[in-house]
C-alpha cells in the first residue's frame, strides 16, 4: 500500500487531532445547548451546568451562585460539596468578564476570596447575559490533578456563554408564569356573523378551518390577497396564502423579530397605510401590498394575525368592516383552538394508553415482593413523579446467606428515563450471579452503558450485598446519593465508596467497600427526590430532615419508618407537585 508521506507527517497528524478534538467540543457544547434549552426549571438548568464540565473534564467539585444585586451571590447548586452552602450568601467585590483562576485573583485575603479558596474551587466563571451578571460557576480541581489547558478554559468560557441564555429564561420564568396566570380567562363574546359561524364550528380540521376563512375574507371584502399567520410556539408563522404566489417576496420570510413583536401587541384590526408613519416597522407589510392587519385573538392573547390587501374595487375600508373582520377573526380563532384542542386530546389519549402499558411494564422490574432475610427487617417503595420514571431498586437472593441490594436514579424523566433504567436492570440481572466481584461488576455495566447511551444521559447507581450469616455489607456506589449507615447511638457514616456516575465515560475503575452491622443499625438507600422534594417556597427537603427522621424513628420497624420518611416528606411539600421520582430502601438489623 502506498502512504502519502505529506499526509502521514506528525504535523499534519498535530492537526488532524486538533481539529478531531475540536469538532468533539463543538458536538459537546451542541448537545450541552440542547439539554439547557428542554428545561425551563433553573435547578435542572443549573444542575446540568455543572454536571456537564465535571462529568466531561473529571472535575471534583462544582458550585453555582446566582447575583442577587448589589454584588451579593448566592449559592443555588453544588456537586461534591456539602448541601449546607445551598442558599449561603457571599458578598463578592470583583467583577469577571472572563474565566479567572482563584489563586490568582488580587483581592486573596477578600472574604470571598477564603470562600471559595476554603472550599477547594480552583477556577471562577462568569454568567453574563447582555453585559448583564447573572452568576458565577466555580470549579474545583480535576481528578487527574492536571492543570486546566488553554482548550478547557475555551471549552468552559464558551459553555458558560451557551449557559447564561437558559439562566435568564429561568429567571424569568417564574415572572412568566405570574404574568400567565394574571391573563383575563374571559373569552369575548363574539357576535354571530352570516352562517360563516356555524360552518367554522361544524369541522375540527385545522386545514379547512384556515381555507374557509380565507375564502370568506376574500369574497367578503372583495380582496384577492390574503394571508393568514398562525403562532407556533412564540413565533407567526405562515399558515395559508392567496394572491401572493406572483411576488418577489418570499411571505415566509415576511415577519421579521421586529415586526413579530408588533403584531403580537395588536389588539384590534388596523389600516396599515395609517398607522405606518407611526410604526415602521409595518412598512414591509406595506411593501407587500397589504391593507389591513387582522389580529386573531383568543383569552386576550394573538393566537395569529389576517393580512389584507386592497379592495378590487378600490373602496377604502369602513368601521363596520372592520369590526366584522375582528369579530370573524375571533370566530375563526376560536374553532382553531378547539380543532388543536381535539388534536391534542387524541394525541394524549394514545400517550396515555401507551404510558399505561409502559407503567405496567416498568413495575414488573422492581421486586413484586422483598425477601424475606432472617436478621434483618427490609422495606422498599417506589412513587414516580409521571406514570413512568427512571429511579429504580431491588432486592435479590443470591445464595443462601447472601442478597443483593440495588439502587438507581436516570438522569431525565419519563420513558426514555424508565427505558435506560430497564436496561441497566437487565444489565444487573445477567451479571449478578457471576462470580464478578462487585467492583468489577459495576465497571462492566458502566461499559455497557456507556456504550449504549448519548452523552447526556448518565446514571447513579449503587448496589450492594448483604451477608446474613456474617452481617457484613459489600458495597459500590456510582455517584449516588451516599446511602446511611446509622447506628444505634444515633451516630451515622454515609456510603459512598465506589466512582463515577454510569454511562459517563467507559472503562472507568471503581472501589468496593465494606462494613459491618451490628443490633439495632439501619441502612437507608434513596434517590434525590426524597432529599430535593420542595415545599410552596420552594425550599428542599434535605438531608438533616433524613437524619432526624431515621434517629426518632429507629426503634421501629423498617415498615414503619418508610411510612414515617414519606409522611415528613408530603407534609413539607405542603401539597407541591412531585417533581422527581421518590424511591427508598431500608433495612433494619434486628438480631438480638
Amino acid at each position: 500500500m502506498n502512504h502519502n508521506p505529506i499526509s502521514d507527517s506528525p504535523e499534519n497528524q498535530t492537526n488532524e487531532r486538533a481539529l478531531n478534538d475540536k469538532f468533539m467540543e463543538l458536538q459537546a457544547l451542541f448537545e450541552f445547548s440542547q439539554i439547557l434549552n428542554s428545561s425551563l426549571r433553573l435547578k435542572s438548568i443549573l444542575d446540568n451546568m455543572l454536571l456537564t464540565p465535571m462529568g466531561k473534564m473529571m472535575i471534583s467539585k462544582g458550585i453555582i451562585l446566582l447575583n442577587q444585586g448589589q454584588d451579593l451571590y448566592q449559592v443555588e447548586t453544588c456537586k461534591g460539596l456539602p448541601r449546607t452552602l445551598i442558599n449561603r450568601q457571599v458578598q463578592v467585590a470583583e467583577s469577571f468578564h472572563s474565566p479567572v483562576f482563584v489563586h490568582e485573583i488580587d483581592s486573596g485575603t477578600a472574604d470571598w476570596n477564603l470562600f471559595f479558596k476554603n472550599l477547594g474551587i480552583e477556577i471562577l466563571l462568569p454568567i453574563t447575559s447582555n453585559r448583564q451578571n447573572l452568576g458565577l460557576i466555580g470549579l474545583g480541581k480535576k481528578i487527574t490533578g492536571t492543570d486546566y489547558s488553554e482548550s478547557e478554559l475555551d471549552f468552559l468560557n464558551s459553555l458558560s456563554n451557551i449557559a447564561a441564555a437558559s439562566v435568564e429564561n429561568g429567571l424569568m420564568f417564574h415572572e412568566l408564569n405570574t404574568v400567565n396566570r394574571q391573563l383575563d380567562k374571559k373569552v369575548q363574546e363574539l357576535k354571530t356573523l352570516f352562517e360563516i359561524g356555524k360552518e367554522l364550528n361544524s369541522t375540527l380540521d385545522v386545514d379547512k378551518i384556515v381555507n374557509l376563512l380565507v375564502y370568506t375574507v376574500m369574497g367578503e371584502m372583495v380582496v384577492n390577497r390574503v394571508a393568514i399567520f398562525l403562532k407556533d410556539a412564540d413565533k407567526f408563522e405562515l399558515s395559508l396564502s392567496r394572491g401572493l404566489e406572483s411576488t418577489e417576496i418570499n411571505p415566509r420570510e415576511l415577519l421579521g423579530p421586529e415586526l413579530q413583536e408588533l403584531l403580537a401587541t395588536i389588539v384590534a384590526p388596523i389600516i396599515i397605510a395609517k398607522t405606518a408613519h407611526d410604526k415602521p416597522e409595518l412598512e414591509p407589510l406595506h411593501e407587500m401590498g397589504f391593507s389591513v392587519i387582522v389580529p386573531l385573538r383568543i383569552q386576550e392573547k394573538n393566537e395569529g394575525v389576517l393580512l389584507l390587501g386592497p379592495k378590487i374595487t378600490k373602496i377604502p375600508f369602513h368601521d363596520n368592516e372592520m369590526e366584522y373582520l375582528a369579530t370573524l377573526g375571533n370566530q375563526a380563532m376560536i374553532s382553531l383552538a378547539n380543532a388543536r384542542l381535539f388534536e391534542e386530546t387524541l394525541e394524549k389519549k394514545r400517550l396515555e394508553e401507551e404510558m399505561n402499558i409502559a407503567r405496567e411494564i416498568q413495575q414488573h422490574l422492581f421486586p413484586a415482593e422483598l425477601p424475606q432475610i432472617s436478621g434483618f427487617d427490609i422495606a422498599a417503595t417506589n412513587i414516580s413523579s409521571r406514570q413512568v420514571g427512571g429511579d429504580y431498586y431491588d432486592c435479590i437472593q443470591l445464595d443462601e446467606d447472601n442478597y443483593g441490594i440495588a439502587i438507581g436514579d436516570v438522569s431525565g424523566k419519563g420513558a426514555p428515563a424508565s427505558l435506560l433504567m430497564a436496561n441497566v436492570q437487565a444489565t444487573l440481572h445477567a451479571l449478578i450471579h457471576t462470580e464478578l466481584p462487585i467492583a468489577d461488576m459495576i465497571a462492566k455495566i458502566n461499559h455497557i452503558t456507556h456504550e449504549n447511551t448519548t452523552p447526556d444521559k448518565f446514571i447513579t447507581f449503587f448496589y450492594g450485598i448483604l451477608n446474613k450469616r456474617t452481617r457484613t455489607f459489600s458495597f459500590c456506589n456510582a455517584g449516588h446519593n451516599p446511602p446511611y449507615h446509622f447506628h444505634a447511638d444515633g451516630s451515622f457514616d454515609l456510603l459512598d465508596t465506589g466512582g463515577l456516575l454510569l454511562g459517563m465515560f467507559s472503562n472507568m475503575p471503581y472501589e468496593t467497600g465494606q462494613i459491618h452491622l451490628k443490633p439495632g443499625d439501619w441502612l437507608m438507600l434513596y434517590t434525590d427526590g426524597v432529599n430535593e422534594a420542595i415545599n410552596p417556597q420552594e425550599e428542599e427537603f434535605g438531608t438533616d430532615k433524613i437524619e432526624q427522621i431515621l434517629q426518632k424513628y429507629q426503634a421501629e420497624s423498617a415498615r414503619d419508618m418508610l411510612s414515617s420518611m414519606l409522611a415528613a416528606v408530603h407534609k413539607f411539600a405542603d401539597g407541591t407537585p412531585q417533581s422527581d421520582d421518590i424511591t427508598m430502601v431500608i433495612l433494619k438489623d434486628i438480631t438480638e
